[in-house]
């Protein structure tokens, strides 16, 4: 089976080698052709106006979605993430695709480097971030599309952010827990 994994950074595997992001470990554990298509640092926006390119053009079974977390930070609202992730779905589902939706791991506002604290409040979006997790588990479990919860047991410990780079990006070992949360969702492979 193949899967076009689309999203941002979170599916890139920012600040980790290729070899180790959850969409690298996950292929190598299932056999099953999972392509990423993730991009540092894009929103659902970006990820809906490359879809023809990155989703339609590699012809896949499934297209797995994964986004919203810079519409939020960027944009103070999940409300463009919500109607680009229905255009996405929608879009894989008129051309014979089947939609994975992934529920984004959560967010650790304490652990956000300094830099990147002078764009955002975090603290201030945490609710934002919790609406859209929920809101996104409800409109796969609405339109019955499978999905990939990256809240794994493990990533965030209650001390603090145990597996990740920063507060947004998991490290090594957590996209290895990402790679597992997906790896139980996908189907075996045929032989």
């Amino acid at each position: 089976m193949k899967i076009v994994c689309l999203g941002d950074s979170l599916t890139y595997g920012y600040g980790v080698p290729r070899k180790d992001c959850w969409v690298s470990r996950a292929a190598a554990a299932t056999g099953h052709t999972l392509v990423n298509r993730g991009v540092n640092g894009d929103t659902t926006g970006g990820m809906l106006a490359r879809f023809g390119r990155d989703v339609l053009g590699e012809q896949p079974d499934r297209v797995l979605l994964l986004g919203g977390a810079n519409d939020i930070i960027f944009g103070g609202s999940d409300a463009p993430a919500r109607l680009n992730l229905t255009a996405m779905a929608n879009q894989a589902m008129a051309n014979r695709i089947r939609p994975m939706i992934a529920l984004p791991p959560p967010v650790y506002a304490e652990g956000i480097p300094e830099p990147w604290l002078a764009l955002t409040d975090y603290q201030k979006l945490a609710p934002v971030f919790a609406s859209y997790r929920a809101w996104v588990a409800a409109f796969a479990k609405a339109f019955g599309f499978r999905t990939v919860d990256f809240a794994v047991p493990g990533l965030l410990s209650p001390e603090g952010y145990t597996h990740y780079l920063d507060g947004l990006h998991p490290d090594g070992e957590g996209h290895r827990l990402m790679a597992e949360a997906v790896i139980a969702a996908l189907p075996p492979v045929r032989v």
